[in-house]
């Protein structure tokens, strides 16, 4: 099951880290699946699936509002930010990303539930 995720990133646009670009960046994650030796009725399992981070779409902002300013060609922005997401900082801040929005619905889940509970009395 894939699931969508934004996040705010400040991506490098020259190994020397002089130059770069803030930007919104919208991607799916896909959990991936682990390998599995045998099946229970004894025959060949299969091999693991590696979590997947795919970029759908990365827009410039500027102090965190959207930045409008040559928007109107975002390829380029793609490129660089689809490159970053394979970098290990692109991986650990989506997996932050990831973690942090699990977490949250987690807890709106607990909280309808218990809403739930209270409006059953």
């Amino acid at each position: 099951m894939s699931t969508r995720h934004k996040m705010r990133a400040t991506i490098p646009l020259d190994d020397s880290g002089a130059d770069e670009i803030e930007c919104e960046i919208t991607f799916s994650y896909s959990p991936g699946r682990p390998a599995v030796m045998y099946l229970r009725n004894g025959d060949p399992g299969y091999p693991a699936d590696p979590a997947e981070i795919e970029l759908v779409s990365a827009t410039p902002t500027q102090d965190g509002k959207y930045y409008a300013a040559g928007a109107e060609n975002l390829e380029w922005l793609h490129d660089f930010a689809r490159a970053w997401l394979e970098t290990e900082d692109g991986v650990s801040e989506a997996m932050a990303t990831v973690d942090s929005d699990i977490d949250e619905a987690r807890e709106r889940a607990a909280e309808y539930a218990a809403e739930a509970r209270r409006d059953d009395r």
